[in-house]
């Protein structure tokens, strides 16, 4: 018995548990009680050192109050080593031919910035492209490839992508250790500024929807040698990016070959941050609805979904989804990284999750017409 103690202290002071909540609380009142009892009787010459003193550890206490709570309700980490950065990294199979190393002579893709003008919806937004090594290499000016459309989160953009999911090397090493075929690869901005339109179009709003499935395909067409056949685009994102990649590849099942949700949801959201995007309208709300398409088999779009393994209100989601669809549209759960609702986690299930997507894209094609200056 006495030797459980130790680790039976550890679970419960837990970042999400209630007794640090109440340590942090009753530290904040101790310190609130101190600087009101000494404010006057600190010695003369130290006063106004000590009285800033207590006031900075005042915010600071107060912003730790305030980030466990908000830490508790989303989930964002849950624990001290999931927010450090400590957990230990998840146990992927790797495809044949792959490593679990540095790929000698390791040929690297690039990104380029452009802004994406839609015509159908009217929106003009900032996009991020990557082109594999391969696109500019004697062989490879001479085909097609397909593509994978990647939502951000809200609130975020394109570039989380790059910075915080190491974009550009993830798929450097993937292409380049075989694991999976070079494709082309568009992150667009899917929201805008302070409103959360979660990828769709807003009855008397913003198309969202049209700009995402209609407009940036037609542009990155334009712009790029992409494959022209149907079912040569993949999509997919994390958390609300996993609701639009899912809810957008639903509705484009001809567009679409698959999609990936990582921490994602599989019901619509209505809130401060997204405002009515329905208008009351129990039809449209549905028809932006995974959840409800699923469970009345109106797709089959594939799906690959994984969530963290300490992000409960994620793991529902999933085992909701799988419920209702009954294996159609088919679903594929990844294995679960430790942690909670982060990057962190999203970063190790990045590799696996663009292996499943590229499997199920068509290969690169040979042009039929020689390629256009600039493309």
């Amino acid at each position: 018995m006495t030797g459980a103690g130790p680790v039976r202290a550890a679970e419960v002071m837990e970042l999400t548990g209630w007794p640090f909540l109440a340590v942090l609380c009753a530290c904040s009142i101790a310190l609130i009680t101190v600087t009101m009892m000494l404010w006057n009787r600190w010695p003369a010459r130290w006063a106004l050192v000590l009285r800033l003193g207590c006031l900075l550890l005042l915010m600071i206490t107060g912003a730790a109050v305030s980030a466990d709570v908000v830490n508790r309700e989303f989930g964002f980490y849950a624990s001290f080593d999931d927010l450090l950065g400590r957990l230990p990294p998840v146990a992927v199979t790797h495809c044949p031919g792959g490593n679990d190393g540095a790929t000698p002579g390791l040929v690297r893709g690039r990104i380029e910035r452009v802004r994406l003008a839609g015509s159908d919806s009217g929106i003009s937004r900032e996009a991020l492209v990557y082109l594999p090594a391969t696109y500019a290499s004697p062989a490879g000016v001479h085909r097609r490839f397909p593509v994978i459309e990647l939502f951000h989160g809200y609130p975020g953009g394109p570039g989380n992508w790059q910075r915080h999911l190491g974009l550009t090397a993830v798929l450097d090493q993937e292409i380049a250790a075989g694991c999976m075929p070079p494709v082309i690869v568009v992150v667009p901005t899917d929201n805008d500024p302070g409103h959360d339109g979660e990828c769709t179009d807003a009855v008397r709003g913003r198309r969202n929807e049209t700009y995402l499935a209609v407009d940036v395909p037609t542009q990155i067409s334009a712009r790029y040698r992409v494959m022209a056949a149907t079912r040569s685009w993949a999509a997919m994102g994390y958390s609300t990016g996993g609701f639009c990649a899912v809810n957008t590849s639903f509705h484009h099942p001809a567009q679409y070959a698959a999609a990936a949700s990582l921490s994602g949801y599989f019901t619509p959201v209505t809130d401060a941050s997204t405002g009515d995007l329905y208008r009351g309208r129990p039809g449209v709300r549905q028809w932006n609805d995974p959840q409800w398409q699923a469970a009345r088999h109106h797709t089959d779009v594939p799906l690959y979904v994984v969530a963290g393994r300490a992000d409960p209100e994620a793991q529902r989601a999933i085992e909701h989804l799988k419920a209702v669809a009954r294996g159609h549209p088919p679903i594929t759960t990844g294995e679960s990284p430790a942690g909670g609702h982060n990057f962190s986690v999203w970063a190790k299930a990045c590799p696996t999750a663009f292996e499943w997507l590229a499997a199920h894209l068509p290969p690169a094609t040979p042009l039929l017409t020689p390629p256009h200056p600039g493309r």
